[in-house]
């Protein structure tokens, strides 16, 4: 999930800065090849489902067909840059053994899109498992190195209704509580995409050190609120973990995510 600004998830506005901006807007032709990263030119992706020409790596009607109604449902804080990230590694883990897992899913949006990329691509339901408190941040896993964030934060939502929006998928757990605790009640499995988005350092490092050793060579693990400064927790548990493991490869997606794939 994004990390708070300080407003409810119904007063804002479903959309990344990529979907935000006018179509024809374009940076003054000095920052175009401006060092700094938040004037790199991302094309507005709103051209991509009225362009008429299609690319085989661009998104297209197969991505806006799953990401609209998730979107328009108001199921996620995700936009449609990161929804985006998860189409992509879906369709590049689509032929490796194994499951998927989220850890932090809120309102249920992302992992329904997940699920049903995975049922798109690949003809069949890849079995997921998913996880939330469904009663916001526990006041156990808030350390230090987490200053913006506060015991039940994200707690509007519901465990039965996630459960409900997410029973079409007939091979997906949803699993209630901190995950720090439910991880080693899971069976032995091997992952092949796993998308941590707890805003939190101790989760964060929980999920890769449980994870990490689950998933086989190319399978890949999404960061979100790695870029995020009201996350710093986040950033600074992948480093660490990183640091002492040369398990990845590293993506910056530059919408806050960070990609890691298995060597």
């Amino acid at each position: 999930m994004l990390c708070p600004s300080g407003n409810s998830l119904e007063s804002e506005p479903f959309m990344s800065d990529i979907d935000s901006k006018v179509e024809n807007e374009q940076p003054p032709k000095k920052e175009r090849r401006s060092r700094d990263p938040e004037k790199w030119i991302r094309r507005p992706m709103e051209k991509d489902r009225k362009g008429r020409r299609a690319l085989e790596f661009r998104p297209g009607p197969a991505f806006f067909a799953l990401a609209d109604p998730v979107m328009e449902a108001r199921r996620t804080l995700l936009g449609y840059d990161r929804l985006y990230v998860f189409w992509q590694a879906v369709r590049n883990v689509a032929s490796m053994p194994g499951i998927a897992a989220e850890i932090g899913s809120f309102r249920g949006g992302s992992a329904y899109f997940i699920a049903s990329a995975f049922l798109s691509v690949t003809g069949e339901e890849v079995p997921m498992h998913v996880f939330d408190t469904f009663e916001g941040h526990p006041e156990q896993a808030i350390t230090e190195h987490d200053p913006l964030h506060n015991p039940g934060q994200f707690s509007d939502t519901s465990y039965e209704e996630v459960r409900q929006y997410l029973s079409p998928f007939r091979r997906l757990q949803v699993h209630k509580g901190d995950v720090s605790g439910s991880l080693p009640h899971l069976e032995e499995e091997r992952y092949r995409l796993v998308h941590i988005d707890t805003d939190l350092y101790q989760p964060t490092m929980a999920c890769l050190e449980y994870f990490s050793p689950r998933m086989p060579p190319g399978g890949v693990v999404v960061v979100d609120d790695y870029g995020s400064k009201n996350c710093p927790g986040v950033p600074k548990a992948v480093h660490e973990y990183l640091e002492r493991s040369d398990a990845y490869d590293g993506w910056d997606m530059r919408t806050e995510q960070l990609m890691l794939v298995k060597r």
